[in-house]
């Protein structure tokens, strides 16, 4: 998979949890369940192309983020999380922008433009290279946070989307 793509897909998701917020709300069944509220982002379409080869999410904060992808070879293994800062600013020229680095210092190969955040889609624009990421508002799933592959910093098999 292209290290663009990967760039693209954490950016959007990065996006979208910024926009979030954690929580439980009553469900309206009235039978005192609980419904959990979105608390992330999904990848569904990466320049333009739906049929993606594995799953990523996002999970994005006021100043930091978690990128959880699971593509390519690691469609099976399970998910690789990576963490690190992020930040919104204001640009006269490109609107909302998105940047951010790794835990480790590494910055994101790309900052993002903000094209729309709503209560169900997030759609980021990398400045350099204008790929869209369209990301959907979801639940992260439990396993996926759980049980995360460990692998080697900056594998050259597995690059994060941002």
């Amino acid at each position: 998979m292209r290290l663009n793509f990967l760039l693209g897909v954490c950016a959007v998701v990065m996006l979208a949890v910024a926009g979030v917020s954690c929580s439980k709300k009553g469900n309206d069944g009235g039978d005192g369940g609980v419904a959990i509220q979105p608390n992330g982002w999904m990848l569904i379409s990466w320049n333009e192309d739906t049929t993606l080869s594995g799953r990523v999410y996002l999970e994005l904060g006021t100043d930091r983020f978690t990128l959880y992808q699971q593509i390519g070879n690691l469609t099976s293994a399970g998910y690789v999380p990576y963490t690190g800062t992020c930040r919104m600013t204001a640009d006269s020229e490109n609107g909302t922008i998105l940047s951010g680095a790794y835990s480790d210092g590494e910055p994101w190969a790309h900052s993002y433009r903000v094209e729309s955040m709503t209560d169900t889609e997030l759609r980021l624009v990398s400045l350099d290279e204008q790929i869209e990421s369209v990301y959907e508002r979801v639940v992260i799933p439990d396993y996926v946070k759980e049980a995360p592959v460990t692998l080697p910093s900056r594998s050259e098999s597995v690059l994060p989307l941002l």
